[in-house]
């Protein structure tokens, strides 16, 4: 480590020491995604493979049976939307070559064709799906819960912290289940509206050496982080870095 930045694959075996679940997240909006996130990801399964994790809950999968959210076994075949990007499917992929079992927590949304498309945009209805998420991974845990967790979700969904009125998924979690996860943030430095903010680039110039070292990616305990970073007091670590664009 240099002045505490560090390899993802360091960041999320200390996640795993620290923890029995572990949330990281992708930055998407709509189906633009930051691939970057996503290829990323490939890289926190096969370190967390290394810590002795075999089980992987995403935000992503449909549930394989009314009842049950798992365990999935195969690529769900899918005629479009994430599952269908290629980035995706390869992080699925990865987890189940090396014998993971997935399993699927989105709440179960069954909307009525008279339901006013603008009651799903609500901030009651975020929150009721929040909720639902939380005690979809409370089940999955309880399942087996001498076994270690890797959780993959989209964006904020594992913020540990309430923001204004929106109560998410990570809060809930941590308070209807007793296990504080270890929450890393990919989102922090990616431009969802347009070039990167002024102060990302002032974050990274220093950092050229080491990012240079793990790839373009580096990742940092929320603790040890320069401001802004560790400001975000919902997360446990951040990472950070020069690819930030979605496509």
């Amino acid at each position: 480590m240099v002045d505490g930045w560090c390899s993802v694959e360091e960041l999320v075996q200390w996640g795993f020491a620290h923890s029995s679940v572990v949330m990281a997240n992708e930055a998407h909006n709509g189906l633009a995604r930051c691939i970057r996130t996503r290829e990323v990801g490939v890289r926190m399964i096969e370190a967390a493979h290394e810590a002795g994790v075999r089980r992987l809950a995403m935000e992503a999968l449909p549930w394989p049976a009314e009842d049950s959210p798992g365990p999935i076994w195969a690529v769900p075949e899918v005629p479009g939307g994430y599952l269908a990007q290629p980035d995706m499917r390869r992080l699925i992929t990865v987890a189940l070559e090396k014998g993971w079992s997935l399993w699927a927590y989105e709440a179960v949304i069954e909307a009525a064709a008279s339901t006013d498309p603008a009651e799903l945009l609500s901030i009651e209805f975020t929150n009721w799906r929040e909720r639902e998420q939380a005690a979809n991974l409370c089940k999955v845990l309880a399942a087996a819960p001498a076994e270690p967790l890797l959780v993959w979700c989209g964006n904020g969904h594992a913020y540990k912290a309430a923001i204004d009125d929106w109560v998410p998924m990570g809060w809930h979690f941590r308070t209807t289940s007793g296990v504080d996860p270890f929450v890393i943030d990919q989102t922090v430095t990616v431009a969802f509206d347009g070039p990167p903010q002024p102060w990302v680039q002032a974050l990274l110039a220093p950092l050229g050496e080491i990012l240079a070292l793990h790839g373009g990616t580096v990742g940092i305990l929320r603790d040890q982080a320069p401001a802004p970073l560790n400001n975000q007091a919902d997360v446990d670590a951040l990472v950070v870095s020069t690819e930030n664009t979605l496509t």
